[in-house]
């Protein structure tokens, strides 16, 4: 365990605040029980893309094309649109698709359709 402070709050955008939690103790674990929450989160991952699926049906299409954007970037980061656009991408990001988790209301992007036609230009291959 260290003995400095954890920050509990990570990160704070839209309607959502993100918490972090230190985890004593992970350290002593035997190997066994660390391959264990290991492969769980593995698991979650996978189960995460499940998820992505079952919520629309395009879901996983818009999420590396969202993801993809994110990557390639190389625009000024203080641009009122890249910043919608992160805002954007982290409530999908947090809800597993394009609608709120709670009320089921797509989301409206904060960043010009122009803007984005643009970045997705800079993303084809």
């Amino acid at each position: 365990m260290t003995n400095s402070p954890i920050s509990v709050t990570s990160e704070r955008f839209a309607d959502l605040q993100l918490l972090r939690y230190e985890v004593p103790g992970f350290e002593t674990l035997p190997l066994r029980q660390k391959l264990f929450v290991y492969y769980l989160s593995e698991a979650a991952l996978l189960g995460r893309d499940i998820l992505w699926d079952q919520n629309c049906r395009y879901g996983l299409q818009i999420r590396k094309v969202l993801e993809a954007i994110y990557t390639s970037y190389d625009g000024p980061k203080d641009c009122p649109d890249w910043l919608a656009f992160v805002v954007y991408l982290k409530r999908v990001w947090f809800s597993n698709g394009i609608h709120h988790h709670y009320s089921c209301q797509k989301f409206q992007p904060g960043f010009s359709k122009d803007w984005f036609m643009e970045r997705l230009k800079g993303t084809e291959s």
